[in-house]
């Protein structure tokens, strides 16, 4: 099943990069608000094919004069008139309702499509030619201090920690800034933060030109392979599942992209940093387009 998922989102990521490849070539922050303002678009614009606007538009000068007869009544004391209007407007409401369905529904595959593109390119920097990549194998607690793993010498790369590794206890994650200080703290408060397991961890470093290494972890008699990419606007996927028995996963450790440098992610709510920006933006772009092009 996992297989299955994973293939269908290569396929849209890799199939989304002739529409959307260009935007990689764009500065970091400039991509998340790209991304954003162009999901803001296809929500806003799609009402315009979906919905009955005359109507909608009519809906929203009787909402603008039923305000305005709100707070009439109120100044006049007349609460008969006021509990009327009130009655009025949720009526509109409720009635405006019936056009929401149609627009999210025409919006939600080009969004989808948008948004796992996203995640498969603008959630992690790229490692870059001559930086030092790390590795991690994590196992469970039972094989730590009495297991070895080791990769394979790839050309091209050197282990600065060496091709051998012991399995060690995990260690909690760097904190780099007030936003990760919040995380953690919030983390803390909550009891969200997970048990630490095991590790294996290494510090590959690039020395040729290549962009493209396929290493091969050996870990109790099984061979884990995963891609690499080094000088790339792209990266590989940064957590494989294993097979969660002698295996938890791999994972090559990049840097979250956080917008500004600052916004990350929210632990809380397993939203990554990309995606709290893209909601930052997004969401108040759909009322400025709406307002700018006078869209219900």
């Amino acid at each position: 099943m996992w297989d299955f998922f994973g293939t269908v989102n290569d396929l849209i990521v890799e199939g989304m990069d002739y529409v959307l490849g260009w935007i990689l070539y764009l500065p970091r922050d400039v991509r998340l608000f790209v991304v954003a303002i162009m999901t803001s678009a296809i929500l806003t614009f799609v009402r315009l094919l979906t919905t009955d606007q005359e109507w909608l538009r009519r809906a929203a000068a009787d909402q603008k004069r039923l305000k305005q007869l709100i707070r009439q009544a109120r100044a006049d004391g007349d609460k008969a008139a006021r509990k009327r209007f009130k009655q009025t407007r949720t009526l509109i409401k409720v009635k405006s309702l019936r056009f929401e369905g149609k627009p999210l529904l025409a919006a939600l595959i080009p969004v989808v499509l948008l948004a796992t593109w996203s995640f498969g390119r603008l959630a992690f920097e790229p490692p870059q030619a001559g930086e030092a990549v790390t590795v991690r194998l994590h196992v469970p607690r039972t094989a730590i201090g009495n297991q070895y793993a080791y990769i394979v010498p790839e050309p091209g790369l050197t282990a600065e920690t060496g091709w051998v590794r012991r399995a060690e206890s995990d260690t909690p994650a760097e904190v780099h800034g007030a936003w990760d200080a919040a995380n953690a703290w919030i983390n803390d408060r909550l009891e969200l933060t997970p048990p630490l397991e095991g590790k294996a961890e290494w510090q590959l470093k690039p020395v040729g030109d290549r962009q493209r290494y396929v290493l091969k972890i050996r870990y109790r008699g099984k061979t884990i392979e995963r891609e690499l990419l080094v000088g790339s606007r792209k990266y590989a996927t940064a957590f494989e599942m294993g097979d969660g028995q002698d295996v938890l996963g791999t994972e090559l450790a990049m840097k979250p992209v956080k917008l500004f440098g600052v916004v990350g992610g929210i632990d809380c709510l397993l939203l990554p940093g990309w995606l709290v920006a893209y909601l930052l933006i997004a969401i108040p772009f759909v009322t400025i387009i709406k307002h700018l092009f006078r869209i219900y």
